[in-house]
């Protein structure tokens, strides 16, 4: 059986590789916000079964008055009075929150449990005071920061996020001999890189997760499911496909990871690079369901379908000088009309480099206008193309400004 310290530190061993539940809430809070989960009971019982167990009293009455629940006050005073009586023990315990970083004061303990109980306001407030306290070590100073984020993220406040991610860089560059210095850095990836998805820097975003991935160890923050997810989103995206067999499908633990925790994930990248454009629109379509049920990533979701189908056209025209509407319809899986409109519209708004032939139903791609096929669609080397998509914005542009002439008196 062995010892008691034993089985303590087996136990710290396993808690270290997992995150805490109450890191899990901020996704089911607002997944319940949603109208498509108003009458999902089974995710509701889930929900109120995480703040049972961690006795959430502030968090479960901040809950109630948001949803409008009816809250059971039984409940809440019974969770209530733990949340007192352990706050009783922490505060006789913690004499000064001026701590350096060898001594053992409670600071963290008393900071672990607001955050456990979803008290973010007496979190913020001491985690707050140990960071801009310089007589700390810079090693209090960034585990204080670093809890910030996660009490930012938490409460999805992304400009604090972005705010707490500055001041850990900040202290990394004055403090170069930090002991923790590549700790630091390491676990900066991870929180830096879901500030750059909530803030739509994809490409620097994949980066940062390509690089944590080997050596992630912020559990405290999120699974390492969801990293191998937002790594997937990020990277097909912003990444080409060249970069993509380079940087994904060569990557061990990367693939690995896909095949155990995240298959669909794998299926939406696959399809793409593959060429399979009709499983991808309908991975496509469940990602963007994902998306929109994400909290760091709804406001994103339009803008990543529409940029992710647009990509999906372009590696398709690559391969043709000219291509049938017909044939790519049945390329995508869709009707003609639809291929023609959505295709027309980017071609308009010059995402798209091709022409559409309507009399002969085709698409006839910049580089058969006489343009090098070796260069990328959107090089500057069909010049009528260009002038034509020139004037045609101008007159666009004086059209509008007739209008408003005649509706100003100058």
């Amino acid at each position: 059986m062995g010892t008691k310290s034993e089985r303590l530190g087996n136990d710290a061993e396993l808690l270290r590789d997992q995150t805490p539940e109450y890191m899990l809430l901020p996704k089911m809070r607002f997944r319940l916000s949603l109208s498509e989960f108003w009458g999902d009971e089974e995710l509701k019982n889930s929900f109120l079964d995480i703040i049972k167990r961690n006795n959430m009293a502030p968090y479960y009455q901040d809950v109630c008055q948001d949803f409008y629940w009816e809250m059971d006050a039984n409940l809440y005073n019974e969770m209530h009075q733990i949340n007192v009586v352990t706050w009783e023990e922490l505060e006789a315990g913690n004499t000064n929150l001026n701590i350096e970083e060898d001594t053992k004061g409670n600071w963290r303990d008393m900071l672990d449990y607001a955050c456990k109980i979803g008290d973010t306001d007496r979190a913020n407030s001491i985690a707050t005071s140990i960071f801009e306290d310089t007589n700390n070590s810079s090693g209090v100073r960034a585990e204080a920061a670093f809890c910030l984020f996660r009490i930012a993220y938490f409460k999805s406040n992304v400009l604090s996020m972005g705010k707490a991610v500055k001041n850990i860089n900040d202290l990394m560059e004055v403090s170069c001999n930090m002991g923790s210095n590549w700790c630091c850095r390491n676990k900066l990836k991870a929180y830096e890189a879901l500030y750059c998805l909530a803030v739509r820097n994809f490409a620097r975003a994949v980066s940062l997760l390509l690089d944590c991935i080997p050596t992630f160890e912020s559990y405290e923050l999120l699974p390492f499911k969801d990293i191998v997810q937002y790594t997937v989103l990020a990277g097909m995206i912003s990444l080409s496909r060249s970069d993509l067999d380079k940087r994904f499908n060569n990557n061990g633990i990367l693939q690995q990871s896909l095949m155990i925790e995240c298959s669909a994930y794998m299926d939406y990248l696959n399809s793409l690079y593959d060429c399979h454009y009709a499983d991808f629109f309908q991975h496509l379509a469940w990602i963007e369901m994902e998306m929109k049920f994400d909290p760091l990533l709804r406001p994103h979701y339009q803008y990543y379908v529409r940029e992710m189908r647009i990509k999906a056209y372009s590696q398709l025209l690559q391969a043709y000088r000219t291509l049938s509407l017909n044939r790519m319809a049945i390329e995508f899986g869709v009707t003609e009309d639809y291929i023609e409109q959505e295709m027309a519209r980017f071609i308009a708004n010059g995402r798209l480099h091709c022409k559409i032939d309507k009399v002969s139903g085709t698409v006839v791609t910049v580089s058969a206008s006489g343009c090098d096929r070796g260069q990328p669609p959107d090089a500057s080397c069909d010049r009528g193309l260009v002038y034509q998509n020139t004037i045609k914005r101008g007159d666009m542009l004086l059209n509008r400004l007739k209008k408003l002439g005649q509706v100003i008196e100058f």
